[in-house]
């Protein structure tokens, strides 16, 4: 959406300006809130891979995508050299999946105790 602000006198058109820049970083520090918090939970609880579709290796926040898309192209994600820069910059989006074997130790009538022998010199 376009707006046009030439109708305006100055001192209304800078103060609409302010408004709607205010607003916008608004946004964008909310955008940034959320991803931290989403990056917070994925270090807590780490998602499992699914089966057919594997690991999850990125999480971004939908405004913060919103812009990436018009500042580097519709398929930004595609470019994997973009991808480790945005990355190794923006540490907070990426997860680490874990894998979809789940491995038990147990071995039935195994009750014994470890137990370490030393022989004499």
């Amino acid at each position: 959406m376009e707006v046009d602000l030439s109708g305006l006198d100055f001192a209304t058109r800078t103060k609409v300006d302010e408004i709607f820049r205010r607003d916008f970083d608004l946004q964008v520090l909310e955008a940034i809130k959320r991803q931290t918090a989403v990056a917070a939970h994925n270090h807590l609880h780490r998602p499992m891979a699914q089966d057919g579709f594997g690991e999850r290796t990125l999480e971004i926040d939908a405004f913060i995508d919103a812009l990436w898309r018009t500042q580097y192209g519709w398929n930004y994600t595609e470019d994997e050299d973009l991808v480790k820069f945005l990355c190794k910059r923006n540490p907070e989006i990426t997860v680490r999946s874990r894998g979809t074997k789940v491995m038990v130790g147990y071995q039935a009538g195994a009750n014994t105790k470890f137990r370490k022998v030393y022989q004499a010199n």
